[in-house]
C-alpha cells in the first residue's frame, strides 16, 4: 500500500508542475503534493487473513472501486485536507472518481484566459503531462495492483476560469 501512495504523491506532484506553466508564474503560484491514506488497517488485515487462508501469493486488493478508496474516511480526510493546501489564488484543485474505475485530477484556473491565451497554455500543459506520462502510467498500475476494478484509469483535467476545458489526458 505504501507503493500506491507513494507514486500518487509523485503524480500529484509532477501535475503540480505542469501547473506551474509560464502564465502561473507570473502570478506566484505553486502546488503542494496530497499525500493518500494506506489501506484502512481492518481491510489489510482481512485481506492478509484470506491470503493466508488460501495461501495465495497474488496481491491482495483492498477496494472494489476507486470511489470506495476515495470515500474511505481516513483518504477523504487526507485528500480534503491537501485540496485546501493546494488552492491557491490563481488555481483551485479537486480529485474525485469518474465512475468505478476513473480516479480525476481536476485542476481550474480561477482566471480566465482569452482565446488568444489559451493555445500557449494548452501547449504547455499538453507538454507537462506528455514528460510524465510516466508516472501516471505507475499510478494506473498501482490502482490495478489495490482497486479490484478491470482497467483503472487516472485523467487529468486543465479547466479555464469560466470552467471550459483547456486540455486533459487520460492514461490507461
Amino acid at each position: 500500500m505504501k507503493r500506491i501512495v507513494c507514486v500518487l504523491l509523485i503524480a500529484l506532484i509532477c501535475v503540480g508542475f505542469a501547473a506551474c506553466s509560464k502564465k502561473q508564474s507570473e502570478s506566484g503560484a505553486t502546488a503542494d503534493s496530497v499525500s493518500f491514506a494506506e489501506a484502512p488497517a481492518e481491510a489489510t488485515q482481512a485481506s492478509d487473513a484470506s491470503s493466508s487462508a488460501a495461501g495465495s501469493n497474488t496481491s491482495t486488493k483492498y477496494f472494489k472501486t476507486v470511489k470506495e478508496y476515495l470515500e474511505t474516511p481516513q483518504v477523504k480526510a487526507e485528500i480534503d485536507a491537501s485540496v485546501e493546501k493546494n488552492t491557491t489564488d490563481t488555481m483551485s484543485m479537486s480529485v474525485y472518481a469518474e465512475g468505478d474505475d476513473m480516479l480525476v485530477y481536476d485542476y481550474a484556473f480561477k482566471q480566465t484566459y482569452g482565446e488568444n491565451e489559451v493555445p500557449a497554455l494548452k501547449a504547455s500543459l499538453d507538454d507537462s503531462l506528455e514528460k510524465n506520462a510516466s508516472t501516471f502510467q505507475d499510478v494506473v498500475t498501482s490502482l490495478n495492483n489495490y482497486i479490484s476494478v478491470e482497467n483503472p484509469k487516472v485523467k487529468v483535467i486543465y479547466r479555464n476560469g469560466d470552467e471550459s476545458v483547456i486540455t486533459e489526458r487520460t492514461y490507461e
